[in-house]
């Protein structure tokens, strides 16, 4: 069954004060932590062996409440000086991470922010904005709700008294307990962090860092970033179970073929945007064979696959059924009288195509995306090079831009349904999830 766990420091209004809860046996009357863990420090030991009196009011308040606490003492019988900020910061961090290591799921780690000294505070402030661990930062107001003033003697505490004199123990007695929902400023920064990620399109880190404040973002905000995860590494199957009962509009391209070279096309923009040309050029050749073979068929009326034989997952040409379509001799003599066959590449589509097609600029931009992919694909399959936007225009003539561009004229022409708002459609997600993120 999850627990409530409370850590507390402790200090000199604890446990009861001018006849009020101190901060930390407050939060226990309205919160009723299971297990409580009191943190100590040498003046706060020596109260505590003289009369008891942490656990001594806990008792008491578990008896009325009809609440078992479990109380655990955290002893500093070392810590005299109590104002060295640095010393509490780390040892809180120690102490909150054990108690995390021990917490089983559905545990509730509640903080008390206002007991203790000043460095106490300090340090117990930094974690809580700085949100290192999953707890919930608990203030408790004076009951006055302003400085208290020294009008009550503390030397003779007596345990029976104080509890009988204690206001809060009145039914109508107000809580003064407030959950601190504002101190995150790590989650601000994270959540800043992850709009840099998604600016840049990388979608990998920005879910890692998503990961870790995954209770201070949006459902919705979660999730679409582990679309677009799945999205930039084409992976359909795991959008299409991310999106059940989603209303989530993902794809501007609907069609199951359409969509699959869109989506292609949409991850080499990606690449060309972040400057990652040598995978740019690698992506290249798949896209330009399936889009002189769309081209081949909506512009030429040629179906690729009866000019062919499948040979595992490749496609070779067939030279007799390139034969009875009366593309054999096409073929032999744009290749000097001896082609040879063997995989099928862009450039015999792009002579088919250059033979059939009476459109001049498609003619123009298939021949150009054949010359270039000519000359980029062996260098980038079978050489270690740097590739840069220099080397693009040394090699082919035109810049990583200009081939895309090349690219887009021929998705368009190939009968795939694409507006040029739909070029943007990273970026209008990227939007969505920023929505989301504030």
């Amino acid at each position: 069954m999850p627990k409530k766990i409370l850590f507390s420091p402790i200090g000199g209004t604890d446990p009861i004060r001018y006849f009020r809860d101190g901060s930390m046996l407050h939060i226990c009357r309205h919160y009723r932590p299971d297990l409580v863990y009191l943190y100590l420090s040498h003046e706060m030991m020596e109260f505590h062996r003289a009369d008891n009196r942490y656990i001594d009011a806990l008792e008491r308040l578990g008896v009325l409440l009809d609440h078992r606490f479990e109380i655990r003492l955290i002893e500093r019988d070392e810590l005299i000086n109590v104002q060295q900020y640095d010393v509490f910061y780390q040892d809180f961090r120690n102490e909150i991470l054990k108690i995390e290591n021990e917490m089983e799921e559905g545990d509730e780690l509640l903080l008390n922010m206002a007991s203790g000294t000043p460095a106490m505070k300090s340090a117990l402030f930094v974690m809580a904005t700085f949100a290192e661990y999953r707890f919930q930062p608990i203030q408790v107001s004076t009951p006055k709700r302003k400085m208290n003033s020294e009008y009550e003697q503390r030397e003779a505490y007596e345990n029976k008294i104080a509890w009988e004199r204690n206001e809060d123990n009145a039914k109508d007695a107000p809580d003064r307990c407030t959950e601190v929902k504002s101190l995150n400023l790590m989650q601000m920064l994270q959540t800043e962090i992850i709009k840099k990620h998604i600016s840049a399109y990388d979608y990998t880190a920005a879910l890692e860092v998503a990961r870790g404040i995954r209770d201070g973002i949006s459902e919705d905000a979660f999730c679409l970033l582990q679309i677009m995860d799945a999205r930039v590494k084409l992976n359909r199957t795991q959008i299409r179970k991310l999106t059940i009962g989603k209303t989530y509009d993902i794809y501007p391209v609907k069609g199951e073929n359409d969509q699959k070279i869109f989506e292609y096309a949409l991850v080499l923009q990606m690449k060309v945007k972040k400057e990652e040309y040598a995978d740019f050029i690698r992506g290249i050749t798949p896209l330009v064979v399936d889009l002189l073979e769309m081209i081949l068929s909506s512009r030429c009326h040629i179906d690729l696959k009866n000019c062919c034989e499948t040979d595992g997952d490749m496609l070779r040409w067939d030279k007799n059924k390139l034969k009875q379509a009366g593309l054999l001799d096409l073929l032999n003599s744009k290749y000097r009288g001896n082609f040879t066959g063997g995989p099928v590449y862009s450039g015999p589509i792009a002579k088919i195509i250059e033979y059939k097609c009476r459109d001049t600029a498609l003619i123009r931009n298939v021949n150009e995306i054949t010359r270039i992919e000519g000359k980029v694909r062996n260098v980038a399959a079978h050489e270690i090079v740097s590739v840069t936007d220099e080397w693009f225009q040394t090699k082919t003539g035109k810049s990583a831009k200009e081939i895309f561009q090349i690219l887009k004229f021929l998705i368009e022409k190939s009968g795939i349904p694409v507006k040029e708002a739909d070029w943007n459609s990273y970026d209008r997600m990227n939007q969505e999830i920023c929505r989301y993120l504030r």
